[in-house]
């Protein structure tokens, strides 16, 4: 069959009805979070401290705090640099201040506060992460890039970048980068077989240093130390690295760590040379600095423009209002249309910089799981919300599964009303994700692993067949640094209480995600696979009776599908909400949003709603 695209919102006339039906209720959560920070006395003999934030500003940006006056300056990244989030920052020895964003370079100078230098040191390089970037020994700075694992060098005086190639063929995290008197450099690489590596960069030789029985998944470590020789460890196996070579040794045998200039992601604490100590607090808008010898502590609030943290998921809750997550930071929102009041309700308990992946409801409950530690928690909104703290924590942890459910993607409640699944992307450097269900009624905690539903696949999609067993979705990716094994992503359906596997399906030649999984009324399934293909599979037949390309739609969003009381399910993609028709899967555009759509979506009181960046849209359905 053949779809039917009616593009109303291209008709003149009509599209400019449908902007008038877009409504921006604001920025949910406006927080920046804190990647980094470091603190000195500038040339010109000022005690600042520098902050490394992440929010959906236009431009990202530094935080300069001096603590003496109490002022704040808000430096903002030189032009063309894209926004992805610091993992890895240093204060040099040379007195500059140097970040990673998006795979760039940005060198700052804190005594005038002008970015000097900004650029990438090889066409793959994405980030910089852990403690990758250090002051060499030769007055350069060295950096380990992700996710091609290059060794480069920076000189800070001819603003140039040396590749000396990548160090791990497979391996994505170049986590940790030292260096010994002798003039070798080691790196600690990782996730899914970590990996120690010496490099000479006067002779070019690289050394794998580990055995492969210590390859395992993980991550190596190194640091610098005192002695003029670099350490390691792989697991619980502990080097002294000196000449290129590793020697086992006793952790205890290790010498202290050199004092060096890095900050890694979420660094917030650190001292003066007056003895002072400083903390911030980016998420809740204070720096404090603290003399110990008077025991009295001063607090410094932020002040700047921020452009609010990343929304991620949201859902329509049992109460007639709108939820959603934002990341980095996490914060729970809440959008009452009853009084168009939207409110930052605030973190949720061991979050932190994560999110709600997805959220479904059961009753009066939302159920959510999150990154990173593939919890699956419970809120309950008859009562009110304490962010998880407490003695009698709203939301409530049911469970975790932080290797087999780390990244979630999917979860639902079942019509029974007693029982809810979770599912989603394994841990870092594992491939092949999981499916957790909980039974509110007996509180009984269940892990389908990977093998048991499709070996090497990770379910991203699910819902309930009108017989209650599940269909799930897959992805063959494995984000996190893992080695994809599967080729093809497949819906399958399962039996959830007799614990079987009752098909599975191909559904899109090629595809590696099925992103979106809906069911209409007659019991039809429509999906979205990855590149915006849409599909209807017949579980009686189990048989994929429809397909089409949607892709001009722009790309596919979880939680992307939601079928309504009408019979009719509701689309959004990156650049259109669309309307797909019970029984000739017409698919009819309502509308081109005036933004981006990065998530969804809920449907509330006639009007859909949805995400772009950190802010909340709506949109008002047709009546018809």
């Amino acid at each position: 069959m053949r779809i039917v695209i009616t593009l109303l919102a291209l008709l003149a006339g009509v599209a400019a009805m449908a902007q008038d039906a877009f409504t921006n209720h604001g920025i949910a959560a406006p927080v920046a979070e804190l990647r980094g920070a470091a603190a000195l006395q500038d040339a010109a003999g000022r005690n600042i401290i520098i902050l490394v934030p992440l929010d959906q500003s236009a431009r990202g940006f530094l935080l300069v705090v001096d603590v003496d006056s109490g002022e704040t300056q808000q430096c903002f990244y030189p032009e063309g640099v894209p926004l992805a989030g610091a993992f890895a920052s240093l204060l040099s020895t040379n007195g500059k201040f140097y970040t990673g964003e998006a795979g760039y370079l940005l060198e700052f100078d804190p005594t005038t506060r002008q970015f000097t230098f900004s650029g990438k040191p090889h066409e793959e390089s994405g980030h910089f992460v852990g403690k990758s970037i250090i002051d060499g020994p030769d007055g350069l700075i060295w950096i380990g890039t992700h996710p091609r694992s290059h060794l480069v060098s920076y000189n800070p005086t001819t603003h140039e970048f040396h590749d000396y190639g990548q160090l791990d063929p497979t391996e994505q995290y170049f986590n940790y980068l030292a260096y010994d008197d002798a003039g070798w450099f080691y790196a600690g690489i990782g996730t899914a077989r970590m990996s120690l590596v010496a490099f000479n960069p006067a002779t070019g030789e690289k050394r794998q240093l580990l055995p492969d029985d210590q390859r395992v998944v993980g991550s190596a470590t190194v640091y610098r130390g005192t002695d003029g020789n670099a350490y390691g460890s792989a697991g619980s196996n502990w080097y002294r690295l000196a000449g290129g070579q590793a020697t086992p040794i006793d952790r205890s045998e290790a010498a202290p760590a050199a004092p060096n200039g890095q900050t890694g992601y979420g660094g917030r604490t650190g001292g003066f040379p007056d003895g002072r100590t400083w903390n911030a607090n980016l998420e809740e808008g204070w720096v404090e600095v603290s003399v110990p010898a008077t025991n009295t502590t001063r607090r410094i609030a932020l002040e700047y423009q921020s452009g609010g943290a990343l929304l991620t998921s949201m859902v329509a809750g049992p109460d007639g209002k709108v939820y959603a997550s934002s990341c980095h930071p996490m914060h729970f929102v809440v959008y009452d249309p009853a009084n168009d009041r939207l409110t930052d309700l605030g973190p949720v308990a061991n979050v932190g910089g994560g999110n709600f992946c997805d959220m479904a409801t059961q009753g009066p409950f939302i159920c959510a799981p999150s990154y990173s530690h593939g919890i699956f928690h419970l809120f309950d909104t008859t009562r009110p919300f304490n962010g998880g703290f407490g003695e009698d924590p709203n939301p409530r942890e049911l469970a975790r599964w932080p290797e087999d459910i780390c990244r979630p993607r999917a979860t639902i409640g079942h019509p029974d009303g007693r029982h809810i699944f979770m599912a989603g992307f394994a841990g870092y450097g594992r491939v092949g994700g999981g499916l957790g269900i909980y039974d509110l009624q007996t509180e009984q905690a269940t892990l389908v692993t990977h093998e048991k539903l499709i070996p090497n696949h990770s379910t991203i999609a699910l819902r309930v067949l009108p017989d209650g067993n599940l269909i799930g979705g897959t992805s063959t990716e494995a984000p996190g640094g893992g080695h994809p094994l599967a080729k093809e992503a497949v819906i399958y359906g399962y039996d959830w209480q007799a614990a079987k596997v009752l098909f599975q399906v191909a559904p899109v030649p090629g595809a590696g995600a099925i992103v979106n999984l809906e069911v209409d009324a007659e019991g039809k399934v429509y999906g979205l696979a990855s590149g915006g293909q849409f599909f209807v599979f017949d579980p009686a037949t189990r048989q994929i009776i429809h397909r089409a390309d949607l892709s001009e739609l722009g790309g596919p969003l979880r939680s992307g599908l939601s079928r309504q009381p009408d019979g009719r399910t509701y689309a959004v993609f990156s650049r259109a909400i669309a309307r797909i028709e019970p029984g000739s899967f017409a698919v009819t555009v309502l509308a081109n949003p005036p933004v981006p759509v990065t998530a969804g979506m809920a449907i509330v009181g006639g009007r859909l709603y949805f995400c772009s960046g950190a802010s909340i849209w709506s949109y008002r359905l047709p009546a018809e």
